[in-house]
């Protein structure tokens, strides 16, 4: 097990645009990072995440458990003191640990007023420590298993290839593309293929499918994680077009992927958007969606100023009625605490 002391003094980092949010790191090892996310409130930055990062390597094959308490003191004073114990999947480069409820902020210009420090411990053990002494002879499976997966994943991506489309017996056709694929890995990963290709419609004799209701290369990064199970290079607008095509063919955990990302990726300029999202899609995004917007807004008629609101209240009235009942929920009871 690794133990690390923290005693973090300096919190405040640089603006990540990506995220839109400034970030502050504290480096444990040379694999693990400690993360503060202050995200922009108007003037201010408010400090809404403490995360770990990991630096993924080809040998990392195991989850981890990390756990531990961290208290965060402004101006010498605790405000804020969270034990935490949180799973950090095989693969999976960070996780929230914390998720700040209370107003901790500062503005740029006036921090020599208000400093915050961050002060505890936090413990990384890995699962291959924590498996019984039954499977120490022949090695923990939980552990082995993930090297396997990943080598099925390769194997898989290569029939994607140019070079091995001779093997497939279907193609996908979208805008002026066309994408060789393989109606039994499509029918096993989707229902909606499975469908499709068991029924006597005019894809299952003509071994065509025209999709056109999803651009090219959002189609291109469906078909590469029906076959391998990855994502790469998602952004908020790549996530969302993929959350879309994910509802439309029934790929629960590509749903999952994108959901998480956004949720992660949610910040005060693209919170609406991803609200929206979430009412389209996935009830739980917009669940998430709405507890931000009450965490960051402190009452509604601050919220009613962005151009957003107007906007959402015209289209889609309902969405904007729940918004509104969750902001004086939320005033309500900050008033009571």
């Amino acid at each position: 097990m690794l133990r690390f002391p923290i005693e973090w003094k300096e919190l405040y980092g640089s603006y990540d645009e990506r995220r839109s949010a400034m970030i502050s790191n504290l480096n444990l090892n040379g694999e693990w990072t400690l993360a503060c996310v202050w995200n922009r409130q108007g003037i201010k930055f408010k400090l809404d995440f403490i995360e770990i990062h990991r630096k993924i390597t080809c040998e990392e094959t195991c989850e981890k458990t990390v756990s531990g308490t961290l208290s965060l003191r402004e101006n010498g004073h605790t405000v804020s003191t969270q034990t935490f114990s949180k799973s950090v999947k095989s693969g999976s480069s960070f996780t929230k640990l914390i998720n700040l409820r209370q107003d901790i902020s500062f503005i740029p210009w006036d921090v020599r007023k208000v400093r915050h420090s961050l002060h505890g411990v936090v413990n990384i053990l890995s699962v291959s420590e924590k498996c019984s002494s039954d499977f120490e002879s022949k090695g923990c499976k939980m552990c082995i298993q993930p090297k396997s997966l990943v080598q099925l994943s390769d194997d898989f991506e290569r029939l994607l290839n140019p070079q091995t489309s001779c093997f497939s017996d279907v193609n996908l056709k979208c805008d002026s593309a066309s994408i060789p694929a393989h109606k039994l890995i499509l029918s096993a990963r989707s229902p909606v293929f499975a469908a499709m290709f068991k029924n006597p419609m005019k894809e299952t004799h003509e071994n065509e499918v025209d999709i056109t209701d999803i651009d090219a290369s959002v189609l291109r990064a469906m078909i590469t994680y029906i076959y391998t199970g990855k994502t790469s290079g998602l952004t908020v607008s790549s996530a969302s077009d993929l959350l879309f095509a994910a509802e439309k063919y029934q790929l629960l955990d590509l749903k999952r992927v994108c959901c998480d990302f956004l949720k992660e990726s949610i910040s005060l300029q693209n919170v609406m958007w991803i609200l929206v999202l979430g009412d389209l899609h996935a009830e739980d995004l917009k669940s998430f969606s709405v507890d931000y917007i009450c965490k960051n807004y402190t009452n509604f008629a601050e919220f009613e100023k962005i151009e957003e609101w107007e906007s959402l209240r015209k289209v889609k009235p309902t969405l904007a009625l729940d918004i509104l009942t969750a902001l004086l929920k939320s005033e309500d009871e900050k008033k009571e605490g």
